[in-house]
């Protein structure tokens, strides 16, 4: 007992001591704002709003750029901006993903946003998922704000001729919640019979927890990780891409190819992107950040 005081004290103390913009004491705990089958119904009537999203590549093969885990402050930016900066410089066609904890912790929306939209044209699409540090603080209305919507898919084509089909997953609770888990199911259904050569799924929360330093979001609950894994397995999912755990991992489960990427998190132990050249096969790579002494 005088040792959890004793860690608490030290804990207050030192966010007492830290910049404001980065205090997370209440998100230790809590996402603190709309639960997840809230966001979700937000989110898909965002996107009832706007249409279905089809991106023409005009070609069979592009690259999709992937990051997670910024954590970005108004100050603490240098490998997204080095991460946008190549992306931005690649030849089209080409598409972005942000699998979400893109800013540390609060007011930090407005800087992030002026970077991942720098720059951008009908080909130079970005698309984010949020994590829990995106939503605590009840952020989920600044980050709706600027990026609309936490579920979603979207798909490629060449002319006439699809492409890939990727499904975008709100789990920054850590959870999917029952409305997201029935929509996921109906979708991939549906979906599965398209013909799409390859099916993406991509959130911010790991598969297969590791171990419980996280916090109040290590990974999905037991039966949902079940039942996910269930669903990509019967209806053909390819790669599944997620972040949170800032640590690379990849593992085959039910011939699922699940990608877990490191941080780009600036002074994170592990920092890296990924490329993947999305053709006839799918071929990733893993790309260091710069490091600056």
């Amino acid at each position: 007992m005088k040792k959890n005081i004793l860690y608490i004290a030290l804990l207050l103390a030192f966010y007492a001591c830290s910049d404001d913009s980065r205090r997370d004491i209440k998100g230790l705990v809590s996402p603190n704002g709309e639960v997840v089958n809230t966001r979700f119904e937000q989110s898909v009537a965002y996107n009832d709003s706007v249409g279905e999203i089809h991106l023409d590549m005009h070609s069979d093969e592009y690259v999709v750029y992937v990051c997670t885990d910024s954590h970005i402050t108004r100050t603490t930016h240098r490998n997204l901006d080095y991460f946008m900066a190549q992306y931005s410089a690649a030849a089209s066609p080409k598409v972005a993903v942000h699998l979400g904890d893109i800013i540390d912790a609060q007011k930090n929306f407005p800087c992030a946003d002026s970077i991942i939209h720098t720059g951008r044209t009908k080909l130079d699409t970005m698309f984010v998922t949020p994590g829990n540090h995106d939503i605590y603080f009840k952020q989920w209305q600044i980050f709706r704000s600027f990026f609309k919507t936490g579920t979603y898919w979207f798909d490629t084509n060449n002319g006439s001729k699809k492409l890939d089909l990727f499904v975008c997953l709100d789990s920054a609770e850590g959870t999917v919640g029952t409305k997201q888990m029935k929509w996921l199911r109906d979708l991939l259904a549906n979906k599965s019979k398209e013909g799409y050569r390859r099916i993406v799924v991509y959130t911010h929360t790991n598969f297969w927890k590791v171990e419980g330093s996280l916090g109040t979001t290590p990974g999905f609950p037991i039966e949902e990780t079940y039942e996910l894994a269930a669903l990509f397995a019967q209806y053909g999912v390819d790669f599944v891409w997620s972040g949170h755990y800032h640590a690379r991992q990849s593992a085959i489960y039910k011939g699922v190819n699940y990608l877990v990427l490191d941080a780009t998190k600036d002074q994170e132990k592990n920092q890296a992107y990924m490329t993947v050249n999305m053709g006839e096969s799918a071929v990733y790579h893993y790309y260091n950040y710069p490091v600056i002494d």
